[in-house]
Parts: structure tokens; sequence; C-alpha cells
């Protein structure tokens, strides 16, 4: 079955956090400082759906297997918290969010994406430079 992506709503965002928590627990004790990812509350998430953003799921069949979150801020997407299940890894999942959230852009004439990553994770600095 193919993966499917879709805008969370409002009803979804245990979904989104879960998905988030799952993924980014791997990082859990091993980066300085510590990722805000698993900090986070489900009201992060419907503050940043409240202000201008949203997150989508990825899907396969009833499965959410990754989520991301997005905000339009002036002429480009932000793009953060990617989160893939890992064994969900290597799927091309995170290709797929990004590329729906960049076409969500484009239709809003918005030709800039940006996602932030950080320097201490090579393997997420060289997954996002595939994709650009």
């Amino acid at each position: 079955m193919p993966i499917e992506i879709k805008v969370a709503s409002k009803d979804e965002i245990d979904i989104v956090y879960s998905t988030m928590v799952d993924a980014f627990k791997d990082y859990a004790g091993k980066l300085n400082p510590a990722s805000g990812a698993l900090s986070e509350t489900t009201e992060n998430i419907l503050n940043t759906m409240n202000h201008g953003g949203g997150s989508v799921i990825a899907w396969d069949g009833l499965i959410a297997t990754g989520s991301a979150r997005f905000k339009f801020i002036e002429h480009y997407i932000y793009i953060g918290r990617v989160a893939v299940l890992p064994e969900y890894r290597g799927k091309g999942i995170g290709k797929a969010m990004l590329a729906f959230l960049e076409k969500m852009a484009e239709e809003k004439n918005i030709s800039e994406s940006r996602v932030e990553v950080r320097l201490s994770i090579p393997d997420n600095i060289e997954m996002y430079k595939r994709f650009s």
C-alpha cells in the first residue's frame, strides 16, 4: 500500500504528537542540548495550528508512520519536527512529506522552504541535501 500524506486535523493532534515522540526518542540522552521535540506537548502542536501552521501525517493504511509540522512565514514555509518511525525509515516517507508540504507552499505562490537540522546529526543533513 502506498504512503498517503494528509494535513492533520485538530482531532489528530495526539497522533502527530505520539508519532513525533516515538521517532525522536532515539535521540534521548544523545544530543546536547537535548531535542526540544521530547519536551513538547500536544498544546505546542495546537498552538502551531492556531497560529497559521499545521501538521501532516504520513499514513500506511491505518498506521501513522510519520509526521511533520509547518508554518507559513512571510515568503517561505518553515518545516520542522520531521519525524518518521524507525521501522519505516529509508522508505521515502520523509521525502514524501517534504514534497507534499512544498506543493502546499507552491499552491500559495511560495517558492522557498526552510528546514532546520542539527549539525550533530550528519545523516539528517545528508538526507535533506538529497531532497533539495
